[in-house]
């Protein structure tokens, strides 16, 4: 077993592989790929504010910088950027179109005629929360701006085809740099909701799998191992990382009620048998990393 607690065999190995573009490598999400595919494959990472050592800045508001950057020969092109907070999507849906679906209209456009593939991270919240689960077959309906926004960007994609969609859920962790999940915890009291159920995945298991899914096409899901309330995993990271901070249940309109959520996004795949590893398994490992929400 390997530290995910997955069979052996299970991470991708190191040695040669694509060449890769990973745009958004300085955010949360992003920096979890960087930490995993640069000590194995030939990376380069962009970065849009927030400075990070062997980064090269880009903002993808950058047209031209964007697309002559995506068209130096790249094999993949990992696309891990955009507006991601649901309340600042909601508040400015014209902003949220412009970071999450110009730049995959400029992507698109850069990579036309070339071998290269666009790998898009996509979210659950394209799902309205409706079923019990939610495999690459169901249909589509967002409830919230980002979730528009991000169905959006996938239409672009399935209309190209040969490109690949990796649906992720909630993302917990710390990242290298970013650290947008763990800095809810930071205050003094954390509000989590009671009616929201999810399958969050541990942070260093995505790059891992998108490692061994990315010569796919189309849509992909990877989830975690656990199906869990927001209120249940706060109060399980606060438990096991021993946060001074006290997890609070919310429900319903009290929390986040300028912007709508699907009540349970639980995903699952029909094309690959990956999953997330269990909450006990990945708590111990945040755990044994050490720090507070502020460290890196």
């Amino acid at each position: 077993m390997n530290r995910y607690g997955r069979p052996t065999g299970w991470e991708a190995p190191a040695g040669p592989g694509p060449r890769i573009l990973l745009i958004g490598a300085s955010g949360f999400v992003g920096g979890g790929l960087w930490s995993h595919l640069a000590p194995r494959h030939a990376v380069v990472g962009t970065y849009a504010t927030r400075a990070a050592p062997g980064l090269v800045r880009l903002d993808l508001r950058d047209e031209t910088g964007l697309a002559a950057l995506a068209a130096d020969g790249f094999d993949l092109v990992v696309h891990a950027a955009g507006l991601v907070p649901l309340e600042a999507a909601e508040a400015d849906p014209a902003r949220a179109r412009l970071l999450n679906v110009r730049p995959v209209e400029v992507l698109l456009d850069a990579l036309r005629g070339s071998a290269a593939k666009l790998v898009l991270l996509s979210s659950d919240n394209v799902f309205d929360g409706t079923r019990p689960r939610y495999t690459e077959a169901d249909p589509r309906s967002p409830v919230n701006v980002y979730g528009r926004t991000k169905a959006a960007a996938e239409d672009l994609l399935l209309a190209k085809g040969g490109h690949l969609i990796v649906r992720l859920p909630l993302v917990f962790g710390r990242g290298p740099w970013a650290n947008s999940f763990l800095a809810r915890l930071a205050a003094p009291t954390t509000p989590a909701r009671t009616d929201l159920v999810c399958a969050p995945v541990y942070l260093p298991s995505i790059g891992p799998a998108l490692a061994r899914l990315w010569h796919r096409t189309g849509i992909l899901h990877y989830g975690g191992a656990d199906v869990v309330t927001r209120f249940e995993l706060m109060s399980r990271v606060q438990r096991a990382l021993d946060l001074p901070t006290r997890v609070v249940p919310a429900h319903g309109p009290q929390a986040h009620a300028e912007c709508p959520r699907p009540p349970r996004l639980v995903l699952r795949s029909t094309r690959h048998r990956l999953l997330g590893p269990t909450l006990d398994t990945a708590l111990a490992h945040l755990a044994a990393l050490g720090g507070g929400p502020g460290a890196s």
